[in-house]
């Protein structure tokens, strides 16, 4: 049997009951840092707002659109709550396989969640275990970067998250999973030309695609429609095209059942591309140990590893970005925002904080140093030195803030929750916010999934 075989066999049949209490744990706190990403980008995320508007015109269904006032089908909701997913570029990750594995799994089992009666929260978060394991496992398995080969590879790896998450639910025997990735495949094509492009919304809400692509290829598999033979490993399948068969297969299935990876990913502190945050962790450590006043900076050294080349080229858009996203994937404005503000938030990246002439001086003086001994996947390892008059003063990361090992705090994870609804687009009182709340701490023993959707339905009105 193949590995795919092998990977298809352990997401269809894997029960719910067999999944360790702390993955199924940490599954509902990625669950819950969804919801509150996406709440949050249904007020205010670039490009969000026609999603919601096409997922709106396109009929109406049993599925929750999140901080939006209708509901509309399966694939259809998926297409919108993907939308939001990312779009604050606040959603989890995990560091090593650089990867977010829970954005379009989510929006996705939501969707579906909505179509099917008494399903159980413990269903639900052994989907998103299940997916975001699936997710990690492929994205570790790459030995080349797929930047090389023009992909974009988030959205790719998303659309069999979203797959297997929407096909769990559906009941999908191993073949039918296999047919779901294929079908999902098939919808799906992400290249690295947005890259070029500052002014394309399409980084921003490109989860959309994904879950809408899972969740159409599931229901279609669940009806009997055929996808291909291998798609993960054949010979024209999705490692040959994306990393030219450039993988290790005993990476997608070494301790398979026994570690779970997307119970390993990191919590965004801040909401920008997780390639930022040493650097971000690196400023509010020097700010807060030396008390410096940042206009007596003359230069400021990054060291990165080759792949966060890409947040600091092209050096003029990343020391003077123009929309929020560009700034969320620059190292210059959120270096230079965390020196300045000493805190790097959602309002960071609003029209005005773009134009601040005291952050986009400041950013100016940041300069990269590629290190070429980092390895490509320690992506949250780096430095940042301040050179002034007085001497140089450097501090050095190895996890940033977020990472399982230097984990948030309880505290710190319901203050970024508060921050994320506070932008919602719907108005939430506190006693709303605290149900939500309360709804996804309990999440886990909850009896019909519907029970949390209809809540956040339920507060749109």
């Amino acid at each position: 049997m193949s590995e795919t075989r092998l990977l298809a066999r352990f997401a269809a049949e894997t029960s719910a009951a067999s999944v360790p209490g702390y993955v199924l744990d940490a599954a509902r706190m990625s669950l819950a840092d969804a919801v509150a990403v996406m709440l949050a980008a249904s007020g205010i995320g670039e490009g969000c707002a026609a999603f919601a508007e096409v997922a709106r015109v396109s009929g109406s269904g049993p599925c929750v659109v999140i901080g939006h006032g209708f509901t509309t089908s399966a694939p259809m909701a998926a297409f919108a709550n993907g939308a939001m997913a990312h779009a604050m570029d606040f959603e989890d990750t995990h560091d090593h396989a650089i990867a977010h594995p829970h954005a379009a799994a989510i929006a996705a089992v939501l969707a579906v969640a909505d179509t099917l009666d008494n399903v159980s929260g413990e269903e639900v978060l052994a989907a998103i275990a299940i997916a975001g394991d699936l997710v990690c496992r492929i994205a570790g398995a790459f030995e080349v970067n797929p930047d090389n080969f023009g992909w974009h590879t988030t959205p790719w790896l998303g659309v069999f998250g979203a797959a297997t998450a929407a096909g769990r639910l559906l009941n999908l025997n191993p073949e039918q999973m296999t047919d779901a990735w294929s079908l999902a495949m098939s919808q799906m094509g992400s290249f690295g030309e947005l890259k070029n492009s500052p002014a394309t919304h399409i980084r921003a809400v490109r989860d959309a695609f994904a879950a809408q692509a899972g969740v159409l290829g599931a229901m279609l598999a669940a009806r009997g429609v055929k996808g291909y033979g291998e798609p993960l490993q054949g010979s024209a399948g999705f490692f040959a095209a994306v990393v030219r068969g450039e993988y290790v297969a005993a990476r997608l299935i070494g301790n398979l059942g026994e570690r779970w990876m997307g119970s390993e990913v990191s919590f965004k502190p801040w909401p920008c591309c997780r390639g930022t945050h040493a650097y971000v962790d690196a400023a509010l450590r020097l700010a807060s140990r030396l008390q410096i006043d940042p206009f007596h900076i003359d230069k400021i050294d990054v060291v990165i590893n080759e792949k966060n080349r890409m947040l600091c080229e092209p050096r003029a858009l990343k020391i003077r970005p123009d929309t929020a996203i560009s700034a969320k994937f620059s190292i210059p404005f959120t270096t230079a925002t965390a020196l300045l503000r000493r805190t790097v938030s959602i309002d960071t990246f609003d029209a005005e904080s773009l134009q601040d002439s005291t952050v986009l001086g400041l950013a100016a003086k940041v300069h990269y140093i590629v290190d070429e001994s980092i390895p490509l996947r320690d992506v949250t390892r780096g430095s940042v030195t301040l050179h002034m008059a007085a001497g140089s003063e450097t501090e050095h990361i190895i996890h940033a803030r977020g990472h399982p090992l230097c984990p948030l705090t309880r505290e710190q994870f319901r203050e970024k929750f508060d921050d994320c609804v506070k932008h919602s687009g719907i108005g939430l009182n506190k006693k709303k916010k605290s149900e939500i709340w309360f709804a996804l701490e309990k999440f886990k023993v909850c009896n019909d999934a519907r029970q949390l959707t209809s809540l956040l339905q339920a507060s749109c009105k």
